[in-house]
């Protein structure tokens, strides 16, 4: 073979080209090799920068190709500085860990990058507020109940003061039944404008998808639980979303568990927000006045349901729910089927399948005292790592249309059946309708026990 006739640049090593090259000792000159990488690589930045104007093409042409509301829902997306999206950062780190492990790396801030994750010093003053309304909500659940006993248990038995906790407890005596008669509804206080910064905190929307009139009586079944109803005590114990607006001439009241009521002071605040108790009396005192147009926030599934709120899953306890299904057939109550979509992703909660050692442990606690243990996981006031504040994350409440109830004094048990499966169809047409609209996790499927 003539490997004369093949002629290629060569490039010695002083730097200066050869008008023609030859194979040297069978193999290619330099300079040939050098070039081809070239040309690779300048092929290859070519094809990358093809890809990436083809991906942003592609991009564009989806952008353009969305209705209106495919648009809204590919714009809503959260800010990189909300707090939601750190703890998201945050949570890939930590979820690797035992949940024991990652509670403690989260108190403690460790870790290298994932470390404390401080608020910036120049929020504006009305996320600040904001933060403030929301941990004065968590603080009165939390602390005031329990900090005022301990506090008149002090006063009697270790002051002169005694006779301050024997005054509260003649008065606790004689009010006592109060929470099954109405409460003592005080309307300034629902009104306060520390609640507007509790709504716009998530935030809280209330949607109206019906009319509903107000002559009438209503159940309104609020659906999840949640770890703690942020939603729930929004729209029935304040006026923060303006529940009284979007359903004119209704008066709501939040129904919640006896217990919150045997605490002192706390029992004071709370029934101020027009919240009673969830007991067969105070219903039936609520449901019995004549003028009607009362709105009853019941949260149906009750302290079991709040085990098992996660992120990323639905499961409602009401298959044998039937409590609420008799109260409306004896006064003739509509009930309205309203879902909460994001309750479930303002808390991170410790994984406690039924069954696990960690459950176990938070049934036994639960019947004891009628309240659900729930071991969960917020931020902090001025760090995103951990605390009591929920995260940032928006609840969207759609009320669902009326289902009309007649007035039957004795119902039958397959009446009762009846109507809880008609409820239970329209919570799960409510869910599948507006999943995809204001879930942040349509895909998740509905699970009811």
């Amino acid at each position: 073979m003539d490997f004369a006739s093949h002629k290629v640049e060569e490039i010695h090593p002083n730097g200066k080209k050869t008008e023609e090259g030859t194979f040297l000792n069978g193999k290619v000159a330099a300079g040939e090799v050098v070039d081809k990488k070239e040309n690779k690589m300048e092929d290859k930045k070519e094809t990358e920068n093809r890809e990436v104007t083809g991906s942003k093409d592609e991009e564009t042409k989806k952008v353009k190709g969305m209705d209106d509301e495919e648009l809204k829902k590919y714009n809503r997306k959260v800010p990189e500085e909300r707090s939601a999206v750190k703890k998201d950062k945050i949570e890939e780190h930590f979820d690797r860990l035992p949940w024991v492990w990652g509670a403690l790396g989260r108190l403690l801030n460790l870790g290298f990058h994932y470390g404390p994750q401080f608020a910036p010093l120049n929020i504006p003053l009305n996320r600040r507020l904001q933060t403030f309304a929301v941990f004065f909500w968590m603080s009165t659940f939390l602390f005031m109940g329990f900090g005022s006993l301990f506090f008149l248990i002090y006063l009697f038995l270790y002051t002169e003061y005694w006779w301050v906790s024997l005054c509260y407890l003649t008065w606790f005596v004689g009010d006592r039944s109060v929470c099954n008669r109405g409460g003592r509804r005080l309307e300034s206080l629902r009104r306060w404008s520390l609640w507007q910064h509790y709504r716009d905190f998530f935030p809280l929307h209330l949607i109206k998808t019906a009319e509903l009139d107000p002559s009438k009586n209503y159940i309104m079944g609020y659906h999840p639980h949640g770890i703690l109803s942020a939603g729930a005590f929004g729209h029935f114990a304040t006026e923060g979303t303006h529940f009284s607006k979007i359903f004119p001439g209704l008066t709501p009241h939040l129904l919640t568990l006896e217990g919150h009521f045997l605490l002192p002071f706390y029992r004071e605040f709370f029934m101020t927000t027009g919240t009673v108790s969830a007991t067969r009396e105070s219903m039936n005192y609520l449901l019995s006045q004549e003028e009607g147009g009362k709105a009853l926030g019941l949260v149906v599934g009750g302290a079991n349901e709040s085990l098992d709120c996660h992120p990323r899953s639905v499961t409602l306890h009401l298959s044998k729910r039937k409590g609420f299904c008799k109260m409306a057939l004896r006064h003739g109550a509509s009930l309205v089927p309203m879902f909460s979509f994001g309750e479930n992703e303002i808390y991170e909660q410790v994984n406690n399948p039924p069954g696990s050692l960690v459950r176990r442990v938070q049934d036994t606690i639960q019947k004891i005292i009628g309240l659900a243990p729930c071991i969960f996981v917020g931020r902090g006031i001025l760090q995103y790592s951990f605390g009591i504040v929920p995260f940032r994350k928006p609840i969207y409440t759609v009320v669902g249309a009326p289902i009309d109830v007649p007035l039957v004094k004795n119902p039958t048990k397959k009446q009762i059946v009846d109507l809880h499966e008609a409820y239970v169809k329209a919570v799960k047409e409510l869910y599948n309708k507006y999943k995809h609209k204001y879930s942040e996790y349509p895909e998740v499927e509905m699970k009811i026990v």
